[in-house]
């Protein structure tokens, strides 16, 4: 071989490694301008992720505070008209209660209407009384016996705290609705 040939080898060798060496150093720093460009991107898109998910938590408690005030004022109305209904139910009790032993005691009477009226000293309708007179089954009124008046008033007030009751519930039912906690029926 040539001492030339080896020469030139040897200097085509050495040239093909420094052009490989510095191309090499040329890509190198190309991926990593590109990966470094990625990595801001990456983190401009995390912070970005980050507001959004800090916004979407911002709505969620004012959606939340929101909903708890709207409770707490239902639970004040509800509040308000219990208490409103138990004074009107002590009341109503205490003044059935006097109505009561009023008429048990016999100061107070209870009457009633009635027609076709006949005193019970008298006979039956037919029996010749005159027209103006009270036993020819003219309409009048009839006082009740105390026993009987207590057990009809106890009947009647059974009957109001019943009714009491529904007025209550309407009631409850209204400001649950007004408030949304419950639909209101189509």
């Amino acid at each position: 071989m040539s001492p030339y040939l080896l020469t030139g080898l040897a200097a085509g060798l050495l040239g093909i490694a420094i052009g490989a060496g510095g191309g090499y150093e040329l890509t190198a720093n190309h991926y990593r301008a590109e990966l470094s460009t990625e990595q801001a991107a990456h983190a401009r898109d995390n912070e970005q992720h980050a507001n959004d998910l800090n916004l979407i938590s911002k709505a969620a408690l004012d959606a939340e505070n929101r909903a708890i005030d709207a409770h707490t004022v239902a639970e004040g109305k509800i509040a308000t008209l219990d208490d409103q209904l138990t004074k009107e139910k002590q009341a109503h009790e205490a003044d059935n209660a006097r109505n009561r032993a009023a008429i048990a005691d016999g100061s107070r009477r209870l009457r009633i209407a009635v027609s076709n009226f006949h005193p019970a000293s008298s006979e039956q309708a037919g029996t010749g009384t005159g027209a103006g007179s009270m036993g020819d089954g003219a309409s009048g009124t009839a006082d009740l016996a105390p026993a009987f008046g207590v057990a009809l008033f106890g009947i009647v007030d059974d009957a109001d705290g019943d009714r009491a009751k529904v007025v209550y519930l309407q009631g409850y039912i209204s400001q649950l609705q007004q408030s949304g906690f419950i639909a209101k029926p189509d």
